[in-house]
């Protein structure tokens, strides 16, 4: 009966500390700095991927030979 009890007790702790935590990091988020720094990141993620697009495309058959 411990044993049960214990595990309960212990799902109800580890319950309230994961709220807790989830609460302070969306308060986090909210912060200024952290919302541009995401926004600095996400645009050179995205610049990277459309620079990724234009060099990895395939190079017409032919489009090397000197004319």
């Amino acid at each position: 009966m411990w044993f049960v009890a214990g595990i309960a007790l212990g799902t109800i702790v580890t319950g309230f500390c994961a709220i807790g935590s989830y609460d302070r990091g969306s308060d986090s988020v909210r912060r200024k700095s952290w919302s541009v720094e995401h926004a600095a990141r996400t645009k050179a993620v995205l610049a990277s991927r459309t620079r990724l697009g234009r060099i990895a495309q395939p190079i017409a058959e032919g489009a090397l030979k000197a004319s």
